[in-house]
């Protein structure tokens, strides 16, 4: 009995668990569920955030050097097969050591402000990973959009074709209509069928693109949120960007460099202090011999063969090739910021006509199609051209609709907004 209920209670919480998941999976996704599924999937962001914890270590590393330095060390030696009055016998030591640059004139300072640039580079890097997902994901969101309404709207046009096609056939049967008027309308209605099969797979496509990113494969009725309207062309400071951020932080950086390499030239002070235990046997040198020393050395290069020249050429080097990235990439922004609002600009004028020219279309279409059944002075092919004419206005409208919205996402691109 005990195991009845067991087994039962396993089966009820199964069930539970897969209707959960059903619902879970069945529910509606929006635009903000998309980008964010994508910003935690994408491994972009991954590689950018590991490049900016390697960069936080390097300015860690570079700092090490402006505190002491604090060792400890233990030694016994012994060198029975020598000479004695070289060797002294042996060696018995304990101690403990400071060691610190007293002065390097800035050379320290200027390596840790040079790595902490770049580390700021690197976070700088880490939100462009992020707004380039957000571009990928709300293009690849639109793009299904805009599928799945040529797709509706040509499934409609082909139901509509279908009675107009029995309608043509019936006039044909009564007289009113001849072969060819029939052969039209079911060659529109074949092309119209052989679009829609094209739009089915474009809506399948849309839908693996966009799944992929979400972490959702292998979906064609992805359940995507509808989207109405068009959003306001973004205006930001191009200063702003964080690839502008970005160079201008490599600049900095390599600056820094250039000082550090500079300062090699320059005499350094350094001191030593020591205290612990130094004799010959282990015994009497900790009973007897506990003491300490220091120490203060200043350091000049005199010939290093060309070595320092080559360090501050590389670095000056670097700072030019920083200075040439920087111009290259606010030129880029630029040129993309302009392509992106003039796009933007010439859907919203597509879409206002559009919205003008689509009553109008639908109008001559339905006067055209009453002046054919009403047997006036017009032929099937007028029929077609007008019917043709308004589906593909209509047609025309999602693209435009996906234009506009693709350029919003770009220029988002640009100043580096996750939303």
């Amino acid at each position: 009995m005990e195991q009845t209920c067991r087994n039962l209670s396993t089966a009820v919480l199964t069930a539970a668990i897969l209707t959960w998941a059903s619902v879970a999976a069945a529910a509606t996704i929006t635009l903000s569920d998309a980008i964010d599924r994508a910003l935690h999937l994408a491994p972009s962001v991954d590689v950018a955030a590991a490049a900016s914890d390697m960069s936080a270590a390097d300015v860690r590393e570079q700092r090490a050097p402006l505190f002491p330095t604090v060792g400890a060390r233990a030694e016994y030696y012994q060198a029975p097969g020598y000479d004695q009055v070289i060797t002294n016998r042996g060696l018995s030591s304990g101690q403990l050591t400071l060691d610190y640059t007293a002065w390097d004139w800035g050379r320290r300072q200027a390596r840790v402000r040079a790595a902490e640039y770049a580390s700021e580079a690197s976070r700088l890097g880490v939100a462009v990973a992020r707004a380039q997902i957000v571009f990928d994901t709300s293009t690849a969101y639109f793009d299904l959009l805009r599928a799945r309404a040529e797709q509706r709207d040509l499934q409609a046009s082909l139901e509509r074709l279908t009675r107009y096609v029995t309608t043509i056939e019936q006039l044909e049967k009564s007289g009113r209509a001849i072969a060819n008027d029939v052969l039209k309308f079911r060659t529109a209605h074949d092309s119209t069928e052989l679009a829609l099969d094209a739009a089915r797979g474009n809506s399948q496509r849309a839908a693996a693109a966009l799944g992929i990113l979400i972490g959702e494969p292998n979906q064609p009725d992805l359940d995507i949120a509808s989207i109405s309207g068009v959003p306001p062309k973004p205006s930001g400071d191009l200063a702003q960007s964080p690839v502008m951020q970005a160079a201008n932080r490599a600049i900095a950086s390599a600056s820094s460099q250039i000082e550090a390499a500079k300062a090699e030239r320059l005499p350094t002070f350094q001191v030593a202090f020591t205290t612990g235990f130094l004799g010959v046997d282990p015994r009497p040198a900790i009973s007897h011999n506990f003491g300490g020393s220091y120490d203060g050395v200043v350091s000049i290069p005199v010939f290093d063969g060309g070595l320092i020249s080559s360090h501050i050429d590389q670095a000056k080097a670097k700072e030019h090739s920083a200075t040439a990235q920087a111009r290259q990439a606010e030129y880029l922004l630029k040129r993309q910021i302009a392509d992106a609002s003039i796009r933007y600009d010439e859907a919203q004028r597509q879409l206002d006509l559009l919205s003008r020219a689509q009553p109008t279309a639908d109008d001559n279409f339905a006067l055209t199609w009453t002046r054919f059944l009403g047997g006036g002075a017009v032929t099937m092919l007028e029929v077609l051209d007008s019917y043709q004419q308004a589906e593909q206005l209509r047609l025309q409208r999602h693209d435009q609709e996906f234009n506009a919205r693709e350029a919003v996402a770009e220029t988002n691109l640009v100043f580096g907004r996750i939303q």
